[in-house]
């Protein structure tokens, strides 16, 4: 992608790159100040990413299961993670430069469906972030945003042309998720594998469990698909199906009711495909079991009301508490979230409040009858769990449909 560049540069860069070490080296030695070494090293990682983008890539894959958050860390209330973001920052300004210079990102990659649709949802959360009500918080949202989408999609689309560079993308970030997996694993145990544990103990590599769930659910599918592969050997197969144990255990113990409920969708419509159903055939059944939820609603609704069971330990009646829309505070606060999200949608259905700022600004708009015991007024925690009615608070109508 780069090289093509680099190619064209005849400087001798191991030679500068040795020198400028050494000097700095001696300059850090009679001022003692270690830190200025740090300079040769972070040029060292900017001259590697401009010639091996390739492999800066590959490498930011295989540490995001490794990446920290500096919350969890308690250093301050920035939701950084390192080294990851540092370094797709800095990947985003270096493919920014050679696509300006060299137009390192092939024609058909810019224009395809789904970059234009990328350059209208970054286009308009630009403009979001300047009608916002609070337009820093909206512009690091937007930062934010760019530098994953600049380089991972890109940079990953350029990268993937070649088709087997999407498999070393999948293992290089299945492999170390699993060592985060085993290591998860165990410290549940040490903790008899309780409910309340499971909240916390992937720290500081993943938040909580839900976004570790989402991971391990995630990789499910693909790991089934590597073991059901044709001309697949014998040991990679084994090593396969012991992974996707792995990961189905793990994903019970997360007691994460999202992950469950995805990986059967996913078995679901992966029967569809399999089946060879017609589109016809499928948008039939799809209008006919809309027709009958339709005419069955207020029966449904009392049936989803009567229903007590609360999230628990138990697989199954963990499952069962998704439909409880009565006594699980979970649910119910979801409900308080959505709520929030519509009655600011109705004050700025255009532009929104701007990106980012839902968790700072939906506590006014709850209404008491929706309050739940883990509801709070402070804006301190959660956002509108969902991933369509969070952007409509935020970036109105024309964000959501972006």
């Amino acid at each position: 992608m780069i090289e093509r560049l680099s190619n064209e540069m005849k400087i001798h860069w191991p030679e500068v790159g040795s020198a400028l070490f050494l000097v700095l080296t001696m300059l850090a030695f009679f001022r003692q100040q270690w830190e200025i070494v740090m300079i040769p090293i972070i040029i060292a990682i900017g001259l590697f990413a401009f010639f091996k983008p390739k492999y800066l890539f590959f490498a930011i894959v295989f540490m995001t299961p490794f990446s920290i958050n500096l919350e969890e860390l308690g250093r301050g209330d920035i939701a950084f993670y390192l080294p990851t973001e540092p370094l797709l920052f800095g990947f985003m300004l270096l493919i920014i430069l050679a696509q300006l210079c060299c137009q390192i990102i092939p024609r058909s990659v810019i224009r395809h469906p789904v970059s234009i649709a990328f350059f209208i949802y970054l286009g308009w959360l630009f403009i979001t972030s300047l009608t916002s009500v609070q337009p820093i918080v909206s512009l690091k949202y937007l930062v934010s945003r760019a530098w994953y989408i600049i380089p991972i999609y890109f940079a990953g689309a350029t990268i993937f042309l070649q088709q087997k560079n999407i498999k070393r993308f999948l293992l290089l970030y299945l492999v170390p998720f699993l060592a985060i997996v085993i290591y998860t694993t165990f410290r549940h145990a040490s903790y008899g594998f309780e409910e309340d544990a499971a909240h916390w103990v992937m720290e500081p590599f993943y938040r909580d469990h839900t976004q570790y769930g989402a991971v391990v659910a995630f990789f499910i599918p693909i790991v089934f698909g590597f073991i059901t592969r044709t001309h697949q050997t014998i040991e990679a197969r084994m090593l396969g199906i012991l992974a996707l144990m792995l990961l189905f255990v793990t994903m019970i113990y997360t007691y994460s009711r999202a992950a469950l409920l995805s990986v059967l969708v996913a078995f679901i419509f992966w029967l569809i495909v399999k089946s060879r159903a017609t589109l016809s055939l499928i948008f039939g059944i799809g209008l006919i079991m809309a027709i009958l939820v339709l005419f069955s609603f207020d029966d449904l609704l009392m049936q989803l009301q009567k229903n007590r069971i609360d999230s628990s330990e138990n697989l199954v009646e963990n499952v069962e508490s998704i439909t409880n829309i009565s006594t699980d505070a979970s649910n119910l606060e979801r409900l308080n979230r959505w709520n929030s999200a519509f009655e600011m949608t109705r004050e700025k259905p255009l532009v929104g409040f701007g990106p980012g700022t839902y968790m700072f600004q939906y506590a006014p708009y709850q209404k008491s009858k929706d309050l739940t015991i883990i509801s709070t007024n402070f804006g301190d925690v959660g956002n509108a769990h969902s991933e369509y009615l969070g952007p409509l608070a935020e970036t109105g109508i024309p964000g959501l449909l972006t």
